[in-house]
């Protein structure tokens, strides 16, 4: 027998555990710099090298909004990167939201397709003790990260969370989570795919949850369901006959609305059918809001603020 044989055998369990704290600890180092410094060029290059470093990808790490907001961040997620190492998450949209969610002294929230809450517990923040928030999110596995956040805020009195879609009309359907993809790319369309992941959701028009509940007039509403937005707003008909409509922050896409036979030139048409709105095209590479009648024919699409015209309030702009 030789002295190896004598050795101590490592198992390749131990091996992979002792790998997967090590890099837990790599990231948090790297968080500690890209988070704290006050040098911007390279952060997002530093983290990005980090992650590909990594054999081990997190799933649960804590992580903090630079406005001091605490989440469950699941970098497997394929879009909370920027949230753990920086502690934000659509810089340019969260800040022009809370723009005009100051300016017009929004109160009452839907937000559809919730995601992980980034933005339920952003409303919530604004919301306050006169305020509610009303959070939609079908997908089983996300809605649950969605409530351990909302947890975090000491389980807030003013937020109503519902594991369910929001569509034309009441029905059952499907909702594809697309592996290797963002799970907030997951969508009621299958994208003519075959490797998805399937989850059965519940469907219900906005309209039926606003009488069962007794929800009065909204005054911010959240839309960002993957190319579902035309029919949401096919059942939320009372949301446009508000004395004041809402404020809109929607995601009008060209990618996802043509999986639903539809283009983003026919959600600002629907609205202005309904109202006199305001379209605001967010730039989130350079951080400006540019006012459109409607998207160019070669035009992706973008998030977009719709603001209905008020004389009462300042113009964002």
């Amino acid at each position: 027998m030789t002295e190896a044989d004598n050795q101590p055998q490592i198992s390749t369990k131990v091996v992979k555990r002792w790998r997967k704290s090590l890099e837990v600890a790599f990231l948090k180092t790297v968080r500690l710099y890209t988070f704290n410094t006050p040098i911007a060029k390279g952060k997002y290059r530093t983290f990005l090298i980090a992650r590909k470093l990594c054999t081990h990808t997190p799933r649960e790490l804590s992580g903090v909004a630079r406005d001091g907001r605490m989440f469950v961040v699941d970098l497997a997620s394929n879009m909370q990167d920027s949230l753990y190492f920086l502690g934000e998450y659509e810089k340019a949209i969260t800040r022009f939201v809370e723009d005009v969610i100051r300016e017009y002294r929004c109160k009452i929230f839907i937000d559809a397709g919730a995601n992980f809450g980034w933005y339920t517990t952003l409303f919530a923040k604004h919301a306050g003790d006169e305020g509610f928030v009303h959070a939609f999110e079908p997908v089983p596995n996300t809605f649950d990260n969605l409530q351990r956040n909302l947890d975090l805020m000491d389980h807030p009195t003013n937020v109503k969370l519902n594991n369910l879609a929001l569509g034309e009309a009441k029905s059952q359907a499907v909702i594809n989570v697309f592996p290797g993809e963002p799970i907030g790319h997951a969508s009621l369309s299958n994208h003519d795919r075959t490797e998805t992941i399937q989850f059965a959701c519940e469907i219900i028009p906005l309209d039926d949850y606003l009488v069962a509940n007794s929800v009065g007039n909204v005054d911010f509403v959240k839309v960002d369901i993957e190319g579902a937005e035309l029919n949401f707003l096919k059942g939320a008909e009372l949301l446009l006959q508000q004395q004041k409509p809402p404020i809109f922050l929607m995601e009008m896409a060209l990618n996802q609305t043509r999986n639903f036979g539809y283009l983003p030139n026919d959600l600002i048409q629907f609205l202005r059918s309904r109202a006199d709105y305001r379209f605001l095209k967010i730039d989130e590479t350079n951080e400006r809001l540019i006012e459109i009648d409607a998207f160019e024919n070669d035009d992706i699409g973008a998030n977009v603020l719709c603001l209905p015209r008020d004389s009462r309030h300042g113009s964002i702009n």
